[in-house]
């Protein structure tokens, strides 16, 4: 009996995992198909778009790689600094968690741009960076990780 029932957990489980996924695959299509049609993005599909694992975050970086669409319109670097700029230039609070989120990722070519980001939004208000990131899974990565320790986080 306990066998049935973590194997039905394990599939329940598996079965929504998968459904995320099929779920950001199809707002990044829409948002790849607005960006080649230079359609304004939303801030839902904006917001849709910040990538809450790493599967999800190589499906957006995959843009970048040889043989995508996207690979040479430059839509990975133009939205996720559009998802920065929404809450640091325009201050839209719904994008600062999203924003944390996102600069979670960085690494590699891209990381720098992600890091600078990320110490915009702690200058803006350190306190609220060390409260917004308490109990998020994102917290244990770096950047966020070594900001929230430089920082003084509790």
């Amino acid at each position: 009996m306990y066998r049935i029932a973590l194997l039905i957990l394990l599939v329940f489980a598996t079965t929504q995992i998968y459904a995320q996924e099929i779920n950001y695959q199809k707002n990044l299509k829409l948002a790849t198909d607005l960006f080649i049609a230079k359609t304004e993005l939303s801030d839902t599909v904006l917001i849709k778009l910040v990538p809450n694992n790493y599967d999800e975050f190589n499906l957006l970086y995959g843009t970048t790689y040889p043989g995508n669409k996207m690979q040479n319109t430059g839509f990975f670097y133009t939205v996720t600094q559009l998802i920065f700029d929404k809450f640091i230039i325009e201050k839209k609070e719904k994008f600062y968690l999203p924003s944390l989120l996102l600069s979670s990722f960085a690494d590699g070519e891209f990381g720098e741009s992600f890091v600078e980001n990320l110490e915009v939004i702690i200058k803006l208000d350190k306190n609220k960076f060390c409260e917004s990131i308490k109990g998020k899974k994102f917290a244990d990565h770096n950047p966020i990780k070594y900001f929230s320790e430089q920082n003084n986080c509790k």
